[in-house]
Parts: structure tokens; sequence; C-alpha cells
């Protein structure tokens, strides 16, 4: 059906033309099913590694080339009114070239390679067949998150389970219970209810179980469907997390939308949140991370949402993405007191009209999200007396940065941090010399690991000595985007800008909440390991939406210096997404 309407006679391009708009349509309408859709179809070839692809991978791949190939040649012979015999001797010689290349793909080596490179020119030659200036945005928009996702699933596929992850411990048996994100999946996997006892004393069990018990469900399918084993269902886990990154990117693209960005103050926002090196980073982590903050960022959206059209609906699904939020992570509650904030704005505003609607909204808001947020919690703390926010104590390591005071850590910027643009660790060599340093200033930490995470560092690049300078390059560019992204979030608060004053109010202290959040972890845990990016990733969101509101001032004015400097902006942009796109590549096939 797609290829027949598709390729219709010359003669008729509004059909043409409102199939498109149909395509989009759909795609715009369902973005978070077409996302999932896609990771689920991806990880069913794949199982989460390279190493796992599925017999009939290569034939799927196959028959999906030869199925783009014949629809662009099929619309490209009819827009230049060609005849149907070129046509068809071209769609047999791509043909022919696309099962070539299926074959090769399941023999080569560097498969990784390929697929990317596949994936690319299946985004790029329908992008570039039927584009269309009516949805220049759609297009330009869908361009940037599919090549994202295929950075994304590259990465997925070179990374295993145990590889830059964050306490992921290992498997657990039937009747062997580990400690660490893999041990709590497989206990539910294997038992089919929480761990019935104080699980203070098994790392990572104190959180809750939303994030581990979807994993377990996923196992379990694929074991019973597929017979796959627990192992290559746990490394098959990753595609959910490749899932909630793209989840992030759409609500990011929606926040985006919301304030009516488009042109280069929507791509700007836009091709920083899709090529951020933390949210690649998260596409393939085990933890509960990327599923909390997919929450979060839709309980953002939706609270914007119901400021502009506070309706029961609205709030209904604030609280969803809270509870459930809480439930995947305790520490998605701070994104509570922002939206707190907007509640109660809206309530005085509107008491006179509307108290008694908003009161009930606010009643059926604690309904919903205080349940699904503290069923878990207050069931520690009722059985074993657990502390309501109990953090998982650690053990003295190497690592700790006890002997420097808080005071010094955050106002010391001597250069020798910054000699290296990865983290430092202390570490011990053979004759047990210590070596290197803890990194211990909790912005140059994140700053470092917003990029590189805690595990990439030379030894990634051995093979790639000039990645070294491009990791160079990306680490000040990094800093310099989000150095230019906070000044302007503070000049916005006091200039006018698409943001109304409560607006500012939510984004902007969420923003700062999650930053005062993180040096609070820092001065009471620490360890390098406290200072990590990974608990800041949606500042990433919030400060590139003060970009994009610096670009629409940059667009208004006719002036040169303006015009120069939104065009350096774009190129800069531009230059960052293609830099950490080539680092996390690099990494991924190196594993």
């Amino acid at each position: 059906m797609f290829m027949v309407q598709s390729g219709g006679s010359s003669s008729n391009p509004k059909r043409k033309a409102s199939y498109v708009e149909k395509s989009l349509g759909i795609i715009a309408a369902h973005p978070y099913i077409s996302a999932f859709i896609v990771c689920i179809a991806a990880g069913l070839m794949f199982f989460g590694s390279i190493d796992n692809m599925a017999t009939y991978t290569p034939a799927v791949l196959g028959l999906l080339s030869c199925c783009a190939s014949a629809l662009i040649i099929n619309h490209i012979c009819n827009k230049h009114k060609k005849s149907f015999y070129i046509s068809l001797a071209l769609t047999l010689s791509a043909t022919f070239l696309c099962l070539g290349a299926a074959w090769w793909f399941r023999n080569t080596h560097h498969k990784l390679i390929m697929l990317f490179c596949f994936g690319c020119l299946f985004i790029l030659g329908m992008y570039f067949t039927f584009f269309t200036s009516k949805f220049k945005r759609r297009f330009n928009s869908l361009l940037i998150i599919g090549i994202s996702f295929m950075v994304k699933l590259i990465y997925v596929l070179g990374t295993s389970m145990y590889t830059r992850q964050h306490d992921v411990g290992d498997l657990g048996g039937r009747d062997d219970i580990f400690s660490g994100h893999l041990g709590y999946i497989t206990y539910l996997f294997h038992n089919h209810h929480l761990y019935d006892g104080d699980y203070r004393e098994y790392m990572q069990y104190c959180h809750p179980p939303l994030h581990h018990t979807i994993c377990a469900v996923w196992i379990k399918l694929l074991n019973v469907l597929f017979h796959i084993d627990i192992q290559k269902g746990a490394e098959s886990a990753q595609f959910l997390s490749l899932f909630y990154s793209m989840a992030i990117l759409i609500t990011a693209y929606k926040i985006f939308r919301y304030f009516g960005l488009d042109g280069k103050a929507l791509y700007i926002p836009l091709l920083i949140t899709a090529f951020h090196p933390c949210f690649i980073f998260l596409s393939a982590l085990l933890n509960n991370d990327p599923l909390a903050w997919a929450l979060v960022m839709g309980a953002v959206y939706c609270t914007l949402k119901w400021y502009r059209d506070p309706d029961m609906k609205n709030i209904i699904k604030i609280a969803l993405c809270v509870g459930l939020g809480m439930m995947a992570k305790l520490s998605a509650a701070l994104a509570a007191p922002s939206i707190a904030a907007v509640f109660i704005i809206v309530f005085f505003r509107s008491f006179r009209t509307s108290w008694k609607k908003l009161l009930g909204q606010f009643i059926a808001f604690g309904a919903v999200c205080f349940p699904l947020g503290m069923w878990f919690p207050l069931r520690g703390y009722i059985r074993w007396n657990i502390p309501l926010t109990y953090v998982q104590e650690l053990p003295e390591m190497p690592q700790s940065i006890k002997g420097i005071s808080f005071i010094e850590r955050i106002t010391d910027f001597s250069p020798v941090q910054l000699e290296r643009v990865f983290e430092n660790w202390l570490w011990y060599d053979e004759t047990g010399a210590a070596r290197s340093f803890n990194e211990h200033n909790p912005l140059i930490a994140i700053l470092k690991n917003s990029v590189f995470s805690e595990h990439i560092t030379e030894n990634d690049f051995r093979d790639y000595s000039f990645m070294l300078n491009v990791c160079t390059a990306l680490f000040w560019l990094a800093a310099v985007l989000a150095a230019v992204a906070f000044v302007l979030m503070i000049v916005y608060i006091f200039r006018k800008c698409a943001a109304d004053r409560v607006h500012k109010l939510f984004l902007v202290s969420f923003h700062l909440i999650l930053i005062a959040n993180l040096y609070i972890l820092s001065k009471n845990y620490p360890m390098v390991c406290s200072m990590n990016f990974r608990y800041l990733m949606p500042t990433v969101i919030t400060g590139a939406l003060f970009l994009g509101f610096a670009q629409i001032s940059l667009n208004k004015s006719d002036k040169p210096p303006a015009k120069a400097v939104s065009l350096s902006l774009f190129v800069l942009t531009a230059a960052f997404a293609v830099m950490s796109s080539l680092v996390y590549f690099i990494s991924a096939i190196t594993t």
C-alpha cells in the first residue's frame, strides 16, 4: 500500500503530499509508541549486543533496505517522469546490491560500522527523497532524532551490561542473592516478589522496584517467547533504557515546541539534547536512572501543559509521572517543589473563580502520586525501621575525599585539575605507589563526567590517537555551551522571552534544585562517585531551552553581529553533536 500510494501518477502530486502528511501525522501523534516499536524491533534483532544478533537479522535488514530503495526509486522516477522500465531496472539493481550488502553484513567483523552506515543512509535517503518545505520542521527534527537514535543504538550494541555501568553487580540465581541492579532484577525474575527482609544488607535493593520489575518482566517474556537465556535477556534490557533515552528526547522536543521554538531556535537545543554525551551514555545504563529521568521530564512537560490548561486530565498525568518516577527512584521527587510552586501560583491567581475545582485536582493529585511514590519507603520504615530517605551506605574506598574540606573542594580551581579532560581517580600501581588523585571539585567533576562519564579515558582511544584532540575540543566546547546556557538562564530571568514569569520560576528553580542537591550529596557523601552528572541530566534540557530563547532574540535582529553570533552558535552546536557522536561511536566499536 505504501509503495502504491507513494508511487502514483505524477499528475497527482496532492496524493503523494497527503500521504507524506499522513505518515508524519501518525508519528507526530504517537511519538512515544513509534519510538517504542523501533526500539523493541531493534531489541528483537540484536538482544542487547551485536554479538547476540539473531540469525534472521541480516534478512530483515536486507528486506528493509530493498523496500526503502524501491520506494525511493519509484518516487524519484515518478517525480522526473521516467518510464516504468527505467524504474524497474533501477529497482532490480538496487535489490541485488541490498541483498549483497545483507550477505556481507552477516559475515563481516565490522557489523557496527555497517549497521550505522545502513541506518544513516536509510534516514538520509528518506529525508532527501520526501522532503517538502511544507513540513520542513518535522523533517529536520526527525532527521536529528533519527541520527541520534543510530548513535545511541550503536553505543548500546557495543556496550555490554558490565561495561561503563553504575553499580550493576552480577546476575543472581534462584537460590543466590547478589547485590547490585542486576542482582535485584534477577531476584525478581526468579522469585516473582520483593526481597522479604531488611534490604540494607544488599546493595541497590533500597531502590523502589519499578525499573527492576519491568526489566525482570522483559527478561521473562524473552525467555518464554524466544527461549532466550537470562544472560542475553539481561543484556537485552538495555533496549528499555534506549527507549527511555529516546522518550526524554521526544519530551524535550515537546517542551521546545511548547514555547514556540522553530528554525535554528529549535534545532540548536534539539541538537544539544539529541547528541549530548550524557543521554548517549544513559541509553545503555541498566540502573534506574533512565526510567526515572524519562518520567521526571514527562512531569515537567505535563506541568507546563497544566499551567496552560489546568484540568483534571493534565494533573493526573503529572501525578502519574511523579509517582511512577519515585517508584523508579526516589530522587524523582526533586521535581516536586517546582511543580508545587506552579500549583500554588495558579491556585491563588484563580482563587475566586476556580478554587473548588483546583482543590479537587490537588486532592486527586495526592491520591495518585503519594501511594505510587511512597509505598516502598513506607514499607521499609514500617517493617524494618528504615528511614524514608535512606541512602545506601558506602564502604571506605580509595575514591574517598574526606580529607579535603567541602569549602576547600568547591573553591579549588587549580589548573592541575584540568590537565586531563577525563575524570581523575586515585589508583595504585603494582608497587603500591599512589598514582593520580581523586577529583574533588564538584563543578569540574560534573563538567568532565557529563561528557565522558566516569569510565571513558585515554585507554579507549589507544588505536585512535587523534581522538584525544577530539575529546579535548569536545570537553571545552561542552563547557562553553554549558556556561553560556547558564548565563542566558540568569539573563532571561529579567528579560522578556517566550516564557513568562511562572515558566521561568518553574524551570529555573528545577534546574537550581538539581544542582543544589548534587552539592549537598557531595558534601554528605564525600566520594568521587557522588559528583556525577547523572544526577543532573535534565539540566541539559533546561539550559538548552534558554539557548533557544537567545536564538529567537538573535533572529529578530538584522544587524550583522547578531547574525554572526547566531550562525556561530549553530555551527558550534553542530560541531558538538558530531564530536560527541564520534567519541561514543569509537568507544562502542573498540569495547
